[in-house]
């Protein structure tokens, strides 16, 4: 059937245009005028002097999320949520988040993803951004005596033209001149953070970056990735008092404990006021029922550089039980108890089940029953030791 009268037939030359624009089109990063397309072809013609993160939603989304609107956008990339509630943690101020670069850390983590904050190099930024992961940087505000650093988001460079595609709540989207983000950049001590999924392989990790992510994997309850980067950092010459006692928990977990009591007196000679250290090597000392004299002892220093810590108080009075010596345990365990209400439940219910122990070891046992009342008032379907469940029938 020939065309209607008036309709115009498309030659092969006005086919090929139109074939040609999607790949235009695609060339641009799927983006209308600005920024985006001139970066993502930059990127294009020179990938060696160039780079363009696509994909990443712009901060200005993310106005709900205040000063944390660069990092709820990452979150995003990376399919996590972003809503202005789920970033910070269950009952904290997120007004406080942006202040606290362990705090922001824990953010990420409980979204699924690990952080790698560090001081960065230009060049280290750049690897970043050729291997497709946009990166948080720290940077000096416009009026520095008025406003302390804030976050942007960097999505892009292009040597060429020396810029860098730069986002921020203020401002939004928009290539800056390399010289004035650097000076900025530097001027917050040239910090960054880079946040990666666990399985992410685009670029190999570095020794530091893999205690990053072993942190990770420790806090999710993922013990053999956790202890693999542990390893291999330490292997690597890359370590600290408070890694070696990270791994030497995982050790012990794992029953593996002459190699978790190795890490924890390596941690106590590099770093004589790691608290944690001496703490966990008495619980372990106490816990094989083993040199519960020096048991005593390091629960006692690690109190002394930690007065307050509930925890420790518990170890020292565990080892005390385990010298029997129930009144002064059961004093050091009242206190320890007292103290726990701000910690978990089943932490408050450890250490109340070993107070009541060390009343009825002493002879106490109306006062191990009423630690028992209270105890079984937080979780009815608590299971108590064998010696302490006569106190719990009915009948008395």
């Amino acid at each position: 059937m020939s065309a209607a009268r008036g309709q115009h037939r498309l030659s092969w030359k006005d086919w090929r245009l139109v074939l040609l624009f999607p790949v235009l089109f695609g060339l641009a990063g799927c983006a209308g005028p600005g920024p985006d397309r001139d970066f993502r072809l930059a990127a294009h013609r020179a990938p060696d002097r160039a780079a363009w993160v696509s994909k990443v939603p712009p901060v200005s989304e993310f106005k709900a999320c205040g000063e944390l609107a660069p990092l709820a956008a990452v979150l995003r990339f990376w399919g996590a949520p972003a809503r202005p509630g789920s970033l910070a943690e269950p009952g904290a101020d997120p007004a406080v988040l942006p202040d606290s670069e362990e705090a922001m850390v824990r953010a990420v983590w409980r979204h699924g993803l690990w952080a790698y904050p560090c001081s960065a190099s230009d060049e280290r930024l750049k690897q970043w951004l050729r291997a497709g992961v946009p990166v948080l940087v720290r940077m000096e505000t416009d009026s520095p005596r008025e406003a302390p650093p804030i976050d942007a988001l960097v999505v892009g460079f292009d040597d060429a033209r020396e810029l860098r595609l730069v986002d921020r709540l203020s401002g939004g989207r928009a290539a800056q001149p390399s010289a004035d983000f650097l000076r900025r950049w530097r001027a917050a001590d040239h910090r960054a953070l880079v946040i990666r999924p666990p399985d992410d392989a685009r670029l190999e990790l570095g020794a530091e970056e893999r205690v990053f992510r072993a942190r990770y994997f420790e806090a999710a309850g993922q013990t053999a990735p956790a202890i693999r980067d542990y390893e291999a950092a330490l292997e690597s010459g890359v370590h600290s008092p408070a890694m070696l006692v990270s791994l030497g928990n995982l050790y012990r977990g794992q029953e593996r404990a002459g190699e978790a009591e190795a890490l924890y007196r390596r941690a106590i000679r590099d770093d004589p006021r790691q608290a944690r250290a001496y703490n966990n090597l008495a619980y372990l000392l106490a816990e094989q029922n083993r040199d519960v004299e020096e048991a005593v002892r390091l629960a006692r220093q690690a109190l002394v550089l930690d007065p307050a810590n509930p925890l420790f108080m518990d170890t020292l009075g565990y080892a005390l039980m385990e010298q029997k010596r129930y009144d002064e345990a059961a004093r050091v365990l009242e206190r320890a108890w007292g103290r726990s209400r701000w910690y978990p439940t089943h932490t408050q219910l450890e250490i109340g089940v070993r107070l009541a122990l060390a009343h009825f070891r002493g002879g106490q046992e109306h006062l191990a029953a009423e630690v028992l009342r209270d105890l079984l008032s937080m979780d009815p379907a608590l299971v108590l030791p064998d010696e302490l469940q006569p106190l719990a029938s009915p009948g008395r």
